[in-house]
């Protein structure tokens, strides 16, 4: 297979994975209170689907680094999860609606870090430009919440199950439509880590911390994505100026990574790094107070800085601080801690905050961010790995 056709395959794939996130991220917290549920029961199930990443993302990754099975093991969590999906459609009640939620989430997490793990290995390997094979994902995700917000202006708040499921259907599709692994393409197959050279470098050097600050930068986004939606609607917006709203987000963010290898080039994965997390920092500030729409929508486009300019340069940085053997293992922690633990506490602290205090919950976010900014400065001009990976 040639390096174009591998890249439209990708592509392909990529433009179908995300599309049940783009449904489930603006709209799932819609149906949960449409079922019923209050604003904290709302957080405990969207901030618990963000913690069970914690458990299944690693635990996916290392089946995949072990067994190189990593195509497979993305297509059955697909499978899985998207039956999961469907389930939720035939259920009520907040405990049965919360762990077939947790379900679909634990079996779904893998997805998306092994399939990044396997387009950053295959762009540098192939000589591909990774982000604009994953700029399809952010088109997929804004295809799902622009889609689903234009159907929910004629549709019930309790199709929005329906809607996601079909979507993850897609996720399974997509699964399918991923290309050859680049070993089956004549890249030596990589030699096994073991256990304790893996434990020692994704726990005991600077890696973690690199971790850490990734993923403040990203949990920083958990009042936008469990309750950004409800608040707009409040404000008197519909569905499909909420999902305007998105897309634009999502626009910047496609923007930006459709130019990525010059972007990195010119700059440097750690200089994008630092910029995306303070212009996170920025883009909550200023949420915690604007009602305006012109001005929110001027405010979504700064989502290519605060959500692409940070993923960018973390993808980048865990290319070159980790040995290939490990990059499995290391998006898998990336994504059990960023989408996991951190984002989940975000998303859970998100719900009673919002509840008192409404937008001004966005002003715990830019404390987030500037934590982020607090460890990740003085990282990248300490630690030799990380700076080295940074000034690449």
């Amino acid at each position: 297979m040639t390096a174009r056709r591998f890249s439209i395959r990708f592509s392909m794939a990529y433009a179908l994975m995300m599309l049940g996130s783009g449904v489930q991220l603006p709209f799932l917290p819609l149906w949960l209170a449409a079922k019923g549920i209050d604003a904290p029961g709302i957080a405990f199930i969207v901030a618990g689907m963000m913690a069970i990443r914690m458990v299944s993302a690693p635990l996916f990754g290392w089946i995949a680094d072990h067994f190189q099975m990593r195509r497979q093991v993305i297509l059955g969590c697909a499978v899985l999860s998207f039956l999961a999906y469907l389930s939720l459609g035939f259920i009520d009640g907040f405990w049965p609606i919360a762990l077939m939620a947790l379900t679909a989430s634990f079996f779904f997490a893998p997805i998306f870090p092994l399939s990044e793990s396997f387009s950053v290995d295959a762009s540098a390997a192939l000589g591909l430009d990774y982000g604009r094979m994953r700029l399809w994902a952010s088109l997929s995700f804004l295809g799902g919440s622009l889609g689903a917000g234009a159907l929910l202006t004629r549709l019930d708040a309790l199709d929005t199950a329906w809607l996601m499921a079909g979507a993850m259907g897609l996720t399974v599709l997509s699964a399918l439509l991923l290309p050859a692994e680049p070993e089956a393409m004549g890249k030596p197959r990589p030699k096994a880590a073991s256990s304790m050279g893996a434990a020692r470098f994704l726990f005991a050097t600077s890696f973690p911390l690199f971790l850490l600050a990734a993923g403040l930068a990203q949990a920083s986004h958990g009042m936008m994505y469990s309750f950004s939606s409800m608040h707009w609607q409040s404000l008197g917006f519909s569905s499909l100026v909420i999902g305007l709203m998105w897309a634009v987000a999502v626009m910047a963010e496609v923007s930006l990574l459709a130019f990525s290898n010059r972007v990195i080039e010119r700059f440097g994965p750690g200089t994008i790094f630092l910029v995306g997390i303070a212009g996170g920092a920025v883009r909550w500030l200023l949420l915690a107070f604007v009602q305006s729409l012109p001005v929110l929508l001027v405010l979504q486009t700064m989502h290519a800085a605060s959500f692409a300019m940070t993923h960018l340069g973390t993808m980048h940085m865990i290319r070159l601080m980790v040995p290939e053997r490990l990059r499995n293992r290391a998006q898998s922690l990336h994504a059990a801690l960023s989408g996991g633990i951190l984002m989940s506490t975000s998303i859970w602290a998100s719900g009673p905050l919002y509840h008192d205090f409404g937008a001004k919950t966005y002003l715990a976010m830019a404390a987030i961010s500037i934590a982020a900014l607090l460890i990740a400065v003085p990282l990248l001009r300490v630690s030799p790995r990380v700076r080295a990976a940074a000034d690449a």
